[in-house]
């Protein structure tokens, strides 16, 4: 049976008459019903319809497909009934009969449904998507392109549905219109870049799967691209590969539509005579396939080529052949659409009849016609005034939304505000007693010294307190300063991409003397290569604040480890000490949102603070879209952490 089936192919191909290749397949239907599989009868009527689809005889094939679906769905074999009807799909494209190929996909989705096939689901909404690009429903056929996309890569990247449905996706960047090309968001030149791109990925599958056709088409979508972004050279190359291509697959539908595209791009570059031979060559084919679009353009161009060489007989010709396929192609069946029925009357017996009978009509005619300007009025003036009664809620309800929304400014800026005093407060507060008592401090020590009343120890004890309490005032006045600074109008952060370690080394640096002091060893395990998205002072001085406080916290001969990490969407720097730890509530205030108070303790060696440097860390952070966080180091110490987007390329270690 199968050799018969093979034989009855290569003659086929070869031309041979209808007599002789009957007796084949009607050698081969018969001896597959006499055989137990009923596999083979079901197969025979696939692949007998498969050669002559291949050679482009669609209504033999259709017959052949029509026989196979009849058969198999008696014998309930609904994946080989899709099989036809996705097959037959392929054919009413070919040949223009949309609603037919419509009608067939809905049959075998409809079964692929049934039989949760994935895989012919997607080949069918491949195909469907096919006919809307015909029918120039580009944004249908693009919901139908990439619903089937992920559906083919459940197979496999590599499988050969994911390269043709690429193919199909970049047909309809290249043919849609502006509209449609609006709609799926693809406009302007960046669309054949996507096309290349899609094929540079689709090519090596139909290598893979030795699909010499799909390859050529895929070829000719590259060319098209190329030409578009004025590349001629790398789109002559596409183009004649694609020809190669085509002319070593077996399918001749996809050579005559290569012969037409390759055809046109010599004929626009002026190459003559390469061009109009390779026209002849499509419209000869597609005449004899029965492909209505290549045998159309075809025609169109040599219509053209040959009135601008003069020969208008030729170019006269070739015209004609265009208009009948145009013809063919739109105006089927639409001849007889308005056709009329004329009445035989008798009007010497029956004219008297004729002229009451007419009269009677007209008096009908002209009551309905009042009846319809009536309604129509009243149908106009309840139109007026619903557009009054919807522009009127339409005022109302902006009106309301508008009041909404100055309501909630309102109190926004009313939240500020309070905000902003209480902040004041604590600022007064400071600056009235945590700067009055250094002062004093100062005065009194310059005032001993004047008197020589003080000894050589004393000296030193009260120099070294005296040291502790100016550094802490100067952190202050540092952090207040740069607070006031910010509450400035019209100040503005510099968001950039800054390098992390830097920044880290060069605050360390200024507390050289205080780590040498306490004897106090910094771990430091950021990379140099670490980028952060920030505002360099700003963070220059949250990372300083961070660290004195951790100073500040830490035991004599105790480290400090430095650190960052990183997820998808932010990274996080930590700062760790093995210090005294903080409170429950001093570490609820740090994870708040926001807060108006932070409570102040002493440190290791009696240091002060006002708990102004942590409120401003995290007002500072949060003007870079980051926030601080703190939670207890193990087993002592705490963790404080700087939460900050992640850079869009980041070359940081992960």
């Amino acid at each position: 049976m199968r050799m018969l089936i093979r034989v009855y192919g290569e003659l086929v191909y070869n031309n041979r008459p209808v007599s002789e290749l009957k007796k084949y397949s009607d050698s081969a239907k018969a001896i597959a019903l006499l055989l137990p599989n009923r596999d083979n009868i079901r197969k025979f009527y696939f692949r007998l319809g498969v050669i002559h689809h291949g050679k482009g005889e669609f209504e033999e094939a259709l017959e052949i497909y029509k026989e196979g679906v009849e058969l198999v769905s008696k014998e309930g074999d609904k994946n080989l009934q899709a099989g036809f009807y996705m097959s037959m799909s392929d054919i009413y494209n070919k040949i223009t009969d949309y609603a037919s190929a419509i009608d067939v996909c809905e049959k075998a989705i409809r079964l692929f449904g049934e039989l949760n096939d994935q895989s012919g689901q997607a080949s069918i909404y491949n195909n469907l998507s096919g006919t809307y690009i015909q029918l120039k429903d580009y944004t249908t056929a693009y919901k139908y392109a990439t619903k089937a996309l992920p559906m083919f890569e459940a197979d496999g990247l590599q499988s050969r549905g994911v390269g043709s449905i690429k193919l199909v996706i970049a047909n309809i960047l290249l043919n849609a219109d502006e509209a449609s090309l609006h709609k799926i968001g693809a406009v302007g030149k960046s669309k054949y870049q996507r096309v290349i791109q899609l094929m540079k990925e689709a090519i090596p599958i139909a290598e893979l799967d030795k699909d010499l056709g799909l390859k050529s088409e895929m070829l000719i979508a590259m060319g098209v691209s190329f030409e578009k972004l004025n590349q001629l050279a790398d789109a002559q190359r596409a183009y004649e590969l694609a020809l190669a291509t085509a002319i070593e697959g077996p399918d001749l539908n996809i050579l005559a539509s290569t012969y037409g595209t390759v055809g046109k791009f010599f004929h626009r570059q002026q190459s003559n005579q390469k061009g109009v031979s390779y026209l002849h060559r499509a419209l000869a084919m597609s005449t004899q396939s029965g492909l209505l679009e290549v045998e159309r353009e075809a025609a169109e161009s040599l219509s053209n080529y040959y009135e601008r060489q003069k020969q208008m007989d030729s170019a006269f010709y070739y015209y004609k052949r265009f208009s009948n396929v145009e013809n063919q192609i739109f105006n089927k069946e639409k001849e007889n659409e308005f056709t009329r029925k004329k009445l035989k009357l008798d009007f010497s017996i029956k004219e008297k009849e004729y002229a009451v009978e007419q009269e009677k009509i007209n008096q009908q005619l002209a009551e309905k016609k009042l009846e319809i300007s009536f309604k129509n009025k009243l149908e106009w003036l309840m139109g007026i005034l619903t557009m009054v009664v919807i522009t009127a809620a339409w005022f109302f309800y902006k009106s309301k939304k508008k009041t909404q929304e100055l309501n909630a400014t309102i109190e926004a800026q009313r939240q500020s505000l309070s905000e902003l005093v209480q902040v004041k407060d604590k600022i007064f507060s400071i600056l009235t007693h945590d700067m009055r008592s250094p002062v004093n401090s100062l005065i009194s020590f310059v005032y001993l010294l004047e008197n020589d009343e003080i000894n050589k120890d004393q000296l030193a004890q009260y120099a070294k307190e005296l040291g502790n309490t100016l550094r802490a005032t100067s952190a202050l006045m540092e952090n207040l300063l740069n607070w006031a600074g910010t509450q400035l109008q019209g100040f503005d952060t510099n968001i950039e991409k800054i390098n992390l370690n830097a920044i880290v080394l060069e605050v360390l640096n200024s507390f050289s003397a205080t780590l040498k002091q306490k004897n106090i060893q910094i771990e430091n395990s950021i990379n140099e290569n670490d980028l952060v998205l920030a505002d360099k002072n700003l963070l220059e001085l949250v990372i300083r604040n961070l660290i004195s406080n951790a100073l500040k916290f830490s035991y004599v001969g105790k480290a400090i480890w430095l650190s960052m990490k990183q997820n998808e969407n932010e990274l996080t720097i930590c700062i760790a000490d093995e210090g005294m730890g903080m409170s429950a509530e001093a570490m609820e205030q740090i994870n708040q949102y926001f807060t108006n108070t932070m409570t102040s303790t002493y440190g290791t060696n009696k240091e002060k603070g006002t708990g102004l440097g942590l409120m401003l860390c995290k007002s500072f952070l949060s003007m870079m879209s980051g926030k601080l966080s703190a939670k207890n180091n193990q087993p002592q110490g705490s963790i404080l952490m700087i939460h900050l987007p992640k850079p869009l390329i980041n070359n940081a270690s992960q």
